[in-house]
């Protein structure tokens, strides 16, 4: 009887071994699992090309980081900013955290001098610009200075101007080089709004629409140009060769602002 008991406790004790060494096997498997789960991140592949779709650079970054900065550089070219096509129309969000494969489009432009005068045109309250009437009176009072002592193409003016106002700046009489709300770098100040895109006729692109003024006061304007990026519709219904400027646009240039009071 003894021996039975014996024999049982045997048994009784090689099946808790078992299943011990069962439970610790499952518990190392499923570690181990965690550890490979936690070190596999998926990596993306960043494309940086040229408007021309020539591939600059490529990076390998991880989900969810941002894509690097990879000074991008062509000879005989400025590099003006990273966009999300080869138009340059918008800039990629450099800050945005890479969730895919991505291309990313380096705009460049070649430097060279702006011939063009130009002017601000529009109406509204303000004495200048009901001087204006968009353009019915036209000349030096309008004109935007050059500083001609800068490499590149900066244009100023200094005007007062009132709530309800509107305007853009031109290249001539005949609104040449339209240079509207579009380009403006940013329309607040400290989170106020200073100008908004007024309501235009037809469907008059952002670009050439005119900026409506929210806040009376005096403002000097800068407009730095680009004109070696300049590009024409040619796909307008009513585009002409002999009036190209009107149909003119740039995906570089800007209006840069400061409210003085």
């Amino acid at each position: 009887m003894k021996k039975k008991i014996v024999a049982l406790a045997l048994a009784a004790s090689c099946m808790l071994g078992v299943v011990g060494c069962s439970s610790e096997k499952k518990n190392a498997d499923t570690a181990s699992n965690n550890v490979a789960s936690s070190e596999a991140t998926d990596t993306y592949v960043v494309t940086y090309l040229d408007q021309d779709g020539q591939v600059l650079a490529t990076e390998n970054v991880e989900a969810g980081q941002v894509a690097p900065d990879v000074n991008p550089s062509k000879d005989g070219y400025e590099f003006m900013g990273y966009y999300v096509n080869p138009e340059c129309g918008r800039e990629t969000d450099m800050t945005a955290p890479v969730v895919g494969d991505k291309k990313i489009y380096c705009g460049f432009t070649k430097a060279q001098k702006d011939e063009r005068k130009f002017y601000i045109v529009g109406s509204g309250k303000s004495e200048i610009l009901t001087k204006s009437n968009w353009g019915e009176t036209f000349d030096d009072t309008f004109a935007l200075t050059k500083d001609e002592s800068s490499e590149k193409n900066i244009y100023t003016i200094t005007v007062e101007l009132s709530a309800g106002d509107e305007f853009q700046f031109v290249a001539d009489v005949n609104w040449a080089d339209q240079r509207g709300f579009g380009y403006l770098k940013d329309n607040k100040l400290d989170g106020e709004v200073y100008f908004k895109k007024a309501a235009g006729l037809g469907d008059a692109p952002v670009e050439k629409s005119n900026i409506l003024v929210e806040k009376s006061g005096k403002y000097q304007f800068t407009l730095t140009t680009y004109p070696a990026s300049d590009v024409y519709d040619t796909e307008n219904e009513y585009y002409e060769e002999a009036k190209k400027e009107n149909f003119n646009s740039n995906p570089f240039d800007t209006i840069e602002w400061t409210y003085i009071q």
